[in-house]
């Protein structure tokens, strides 16, 4: 398509800064002829080049149009590549990223490219955690989209107490925590955070909204977490901790090493948001931890274990 083919000639001249009618038909795979009406082309649109005769002549592109890619430091293109594409393809956007990332490669310069080259081999973001569940990448893609055209969108929503309702919103922004997607909308007079894992569906309406002026997602998003945080409870446990279970045991929670034991166990303070969470999870590892404190842990697992086995028992 000529599209195409103005756009690699365009990367082409970024990347060298003057090239001959003939290295570009070669490279497009064109003739010298169409090389010219594709110049006319991009002149006529507005991109400052041109072509010079003479033995050092050929198609060339100002130099001020260039410079903003070749004033990016090695460091700066390491940030650019890397590879975090997971997030993106969840709202729909990791092809593009794809592509917009080779189509700037091709206009980079040859040190330049050693250094994208360099970091997308070493430097790999998996945002997962361990056994996570998909998000719903096609109700994020058409939040996307209802957050760039300002369209009120009427969620299905199941909250944290399974209570299903329809709610028409506003939606501002997207924002990914540790691999789950969160919705910040306006639901009437007050600003909202839902996670869109409890989405059970959603149709993006025809009508726009004016979004507010002076909202910032970034400023938003950390005000709001950290008061969220600040609102949780706290509940501090004591595990003694089995050497084959200490992965499992320090990867999620906050935790904190506080003595060694004997064949390499050893006892860490954990803080769960609740007793019933640490009882699943304590329960959940099995004979591979032992709960030390507090007294209130230690008699709920006696409970629910001696109950789960009479119950099996029976059958």
């Amino acid at each position: 398509m000529k599209s195409e083919r103005l756009l690699a000639m365009l990367l082409m001249l970024q990347a060298r800064g003057r090239a001959s009618a003939r290295e570009i038909a070669s490279s497009l795979e064109v003739s010298e002829r169409t090389v010219y009406r594709d110049l006319d082309s991009l002149s006529a649109a507005g991109i400052p080049v041109h072509a010079e005769r003479g033995a050092r002549g050929g198609i060339v592109l100002a130099d001020g149009y260039r410079r903003a890619l070749t004033q990016f430091r090695d460091e700066e293109i390491r940030a650019l590549f890397v590879s975090a594409a997971e997030t993106l393809a969840d709202v729909g956007l990791g092809d593009n990223l794809k592509r917009a990332l080779e189509k700037l490669s091709g206009a980079l310069t040859e040190s330049q490219k050693r250094a994208a080259a360099n970091v997308r081999g070493r430097i790999h973001i998996d945002p997962r955690r361990w056994k996570q569940a998909e998000q719903p990448r096609a109700m994020l893609s058409a939040l996307r989209t209802a957050c760039a055209e300002d369209r009120r969108t009427v969620l299905h929503y199941r909250d944290r107490n399974a209570k299903v309702s329809e709610r028409i919103v506003e939606p501002l922004g997207l924002v990914a925590k540790a691999g789950v997607w969160y919705l910040v909308a306006r639901y009437g007079p007050e600003m909202r955070v839902f996670r869109a894992d409890r989405m059970l569906g959603l149709d993006v309406m025809p009508e726009r909204f004016e979004r507010p002026a002076d909202f910032d997602l970034d400023r938003y998003w950390t005000q709001w977490s950290t008061q969220f945080e600040r609102s949780l409870p706290g509940f501090p446990v004591v595990l003694r901790v089995a050497p084959d279970a200490i992965d499992d045991v320090t990867s999620y929670w906050e935790c904190e090493l506080v003595g060694q034991g004997r064949r390499g166990w050893k006892t860490y303070k954990l803080l769960f948001p609740g007793l019933e969470v640490a009882v699943a999870h304590v329960l959940a590892w099995g004979d591979r931890v032992e709960a030390l404190e507090p007294p209130e842990l230690r008699s709920t697992i006696v409970t629910r274990a001696t109950g789960a086995m009479r119950r099996y028992a029976r059958r």
